[in-house]
């Protein structure tokens, strides 16, 4: 039995050196981002959503997110392409994709997002309906 007990403590060790081993570490890449709804397009095997609005790094961005529906229609997939111009001549363009799912009137979704520039982010995006707002975390994943 003392010979059983020490393999269990010995695998919950090295399961845990592992697992801190592996951690992943995130760093938010501006402060937390509110864009405006301004177009949500229903429909039974795709809904459009898009979002405007002024954010730190890319300027004003305008993001276009096309959901599909898992079979319940709680969740499903989801891609994006969006834009951000900063200036005259600083102009962003990017495309994600990710798995969304629907919490209450909240829908939360969660995207690998490529830029132009060559970087990419995690995004952790809420969409909330009711007051017609996207807000959105972005980590860097490479700079």
């Amino acid at each position: 039995m003392k010979y059983f007990a020490g393999l269990i403590i010995l695998a919950l060790a090295s399961a845990t050196a592992f697992a801190d081993h592996h951690e992943l570490n995130l760093e938010a890449k501006q402060p937390r981002t509110e864009l405006n709804i301004t177009s949500i397009q229903l429909g039974e095997d795709l809904s459009i959503v898009t979002a405007e609005g002024v954010t730190g790094e890319y300027g004003r961005v305008y993001v276009t997110y096309y959901l599909t529906y898992n079979n319940d229609g709680s969740g499903g997939s989801f891609t994006m392409q969006g834009r951000g111009y900063v200036d005259a001549d600083t102009i962003f363009s990017g495309s994600g994709a990710g798995m969304w799912t629907r919490d209450g009137h909240l829908v939360r979704m969660t995207q690998v997002l490529t830029i132009s520039d060559g970087s990419q982010n995690l995004d952790v995006i809420v969409i909330d309906p009711l007051n017609r707002t996207l807000t959105a975390d972005l980590y860097a994943l490479q700079d």
